[in-house]
This record gives C-alpha cells, structure tokens and sequence, in this order.
C-alpha cells in the first residue's frame, strides 16, 4: 500500500488596499489592506477603529493608485479646514472620478497626480512677537514691538495676553518699564 500525498499549491492573492477615513477625528485618510485584520490605528490621533465598520472610499490591487486617490482625499479634508466634507455630494461625485482615473491614465501617470494646494501655515502670535524681538537684536521698545505684531493681524488684546504669558513662562522680561527683552 502506498501512501498518497497531496500537494497544495497556494498561490500568494493581490492584496487589495483601501482608503479609509478615520471616524474619530476625521482628519486623516489613510491606506490599509482590506480583510488582513479587524482594527487599525488611526495615524494621527491613535484611535483604535474597527475595519468592518470603516467606510472604504476607494479600493484597489494596485497600491500606487490607491496613494493616489489617498493624497487626495487627505487634500480635500486639508482644504475644508481640517474638518472633511466626506458627507458633501460633490466629494462623492469627485471620488468617484478618483475611482475611474485608472483606466484612462497610464499607472505612471497616476501615481503623478496631485492637485493639492500648498497652505501657508500661519504663524501663532508666541512665534510672531518672539520671531520680531529676534529680528531687533533680542530687544525693543514695547510701543514699537505691539506696532509691528498688530500689523501682522494679532489683536490688541491678544498681544498684551501673549506678552504677559511669556513673561510668566520665563522667556521675556522688561528691564525697564518701556523695554522688552528675550531672556
């Protein structure tokens, strides 16, 4: 009698990839491969989210299409002020413009693609009054200082806030009453 043995060739599937959004802060589209596990971590605030109940916007075998369709998303939610207008019906018309890309641009052309505007991040009014003192040798008239940071859309009030602030916190003091200096 001879023993029968069987050989199981497995043949490694195409992962497939997704775009989800994270349903805790809702600033942040990232990748994951669908059906590998049942939760992921959200990259930006570390929230546990469970995979099944994650909304998938785009998926795909091909995961430089799937950075490409991320990339934007991530711009879009970058463009409504860090709150995504995921719900907006033309976000929706747009994805799915996302989602067709593919097939009429080559793969190389695809993974190109990035219509993201570049955002100026604004400057709070700490490193704004602090940016200005460090220009001016570390000192200056605290007349000529408030005229310089109000220039610059900081109120009134915030500024003697902020100064007062920065002194408590140890890095400014006034050697004399009109004077402000960096410690």
């Amino acid at each position: 009698m001879g023993a029968i043995i069987y050989i199981i060739h497995t043949k490694k599937l195409p992962m497939t990839y997704g775009v989800v959004v994270c349903t805790k802060c809702r600033q942040h589209a990232q990748i994951i491969e669908i059906d590998s596990s049942k939760t992921t971590h959200c990259q930006k605030c570390n929230a546990n989210l469970k995979t099944r109940k994650l909304r998938v916007f785009f998926s795909s075998d091909i995961l430089e299409e799937v950075i490409s369709v991320r990339t934007q998303i991530q711009a879009q939610i970058a463009e409504s002020g860090g709150t995504p207008t995921l719900k907006d019906r033309n976000f929706d018309s747009q994805l799915q413009s996302f989602q067709k890309f593919g097939n009429g641009i080559d793969e190389k052309s695809a993974c190109l693609i990035d219509n993201r505007k570049t955002q100026k991040r604004k400057k709070k009014p700490d490193e704004i009054i602090l940016g200005i003192l460090m220009e001016n040798n570390n000192r200056m008239s605290i007349e000529k200082l408030k005229e310089k940071v109000l220039e610059m859309d900081v109120g009134e009030e915030q500024f003697e806030d902020v100064v007062k602030k920065l002194k408590d916190a140890g890095d400014l003091y006034s050697p004399s009453n009109d004077v402000i200096r960096i410690v």
